[in-house]
């Protein structure tokens, strides 16, 4: 199964990480210089209301310390928790995962086998090769970074991107963004300052007129020593998606085996 999945959703080269310390609070920009967090999140909350799924073709790559793969698949994303990628071959589809309420399926034609449960991280993870909650990736798919409402919020000028950087205790969070606010790239870390999840966005186009679709997402777990990027193509914006589209029926003469009660 891992052979069929290695690349599901995404890239290329890894960054180590530094010894870790904590996360600098920025400097707050001067009163009226830059957009407010306010303004900025709001900005986010039009292009999630704007953008609610795509349909595209990607070119997946994928690379650890143990091995790298590229695929062409089939991707199908909608707010806020479902998700489809097909990987194909000469010879047809060789694996399909989908997730939807909570639920998710893959199948691995070579191993005749659906393999059902819980749509955890872990079980994206399993199959995908990223470890996210399947709305964190949708989220980051369709370039919205799961940014939160919080006082902590400060927005502040790094080089020519504005940083809206966010303290949540455990967790800082902390996203760039161009002039006209579209994202350029988000992380997850720890208190102690490890960076748990980059990613960054770039080839902006097509999507709707107030929020284009990042043609480039790069998914980074620097802990794990993964990259996922993913280049996409003949993208649709918004496209009618049916409950079907999200389900996985199994191919006649297909075991089924139940991954919350499996040890991977």
């Amino acid at each position: 199964m891992r052979r069929a999945v290695i690349a599901a959703l995404a890239a290329a080269m890894i960054v180590a990480g530094c010894t870790a310390r904590p996360s600098p609070r920025p400097v707050p920009a001067p009163v009226g210089s830059v957009p407010s967090a306010d303004e900025i999140l709001a900005s986010l909350a039009h292009r999630r209301a704007a953008v609610l799924a795509l349909r595209a073709m990607a070119r997946v790559s994928y690379v650890s310390p143990d091995e790298s793969r590229t695929v062409r698949q089939l991707l199908v994303v909608a707010r806020p928790d479902r998700l489809r990628l097909e990987i194909f071959s000469p010879f047809g589809t060789v694996f399909v995962l989908a997730a939807a309420d909570g639920r998710l399926a893959a199948w691995a034609r070579d191993e005749a086998t659906v393999y059902r449960g819980s749509a955890s991280a872990e079980n994206l993870q399993r199959y995908a090769q990223v470890d996210l909650s399947v709305p964190t990736a949708v989220d980051l798919l369709l370039a919205t970074p799961p940014l939160r409402d919080s006082d902590s919020s400060v927005v502040s000028v790094d080089g020519d991107a504005i940083e809206l950087w966010q303290d949540l205790g455990d967790l800082v969070q902390a996203a760039w963004f161009s002039g006209a606010l579209e994202p350029l790239r988000y992380e997850q870390r720890a208190a102690d300052g490890r960076v748990l999840l980059r990613t960054s966005f770039g080839d902006y186009a097509g999507g709707t007129a107030a929020a284009p679709i990042a043609g480039q997402v790069v998914i980074e777990q620097p802990q794990a020593q993964r990259r996922l990027d993913i280049a996409l193509s003949d993208v649709e914006v918004n496209p009618v998606l049916p409950d079907s589209v999200f389900a996985l029926v199994a191919p006649t003469g297909s075991a089924v085996v139940d991954l919350d009660h499996t040890t991977p």
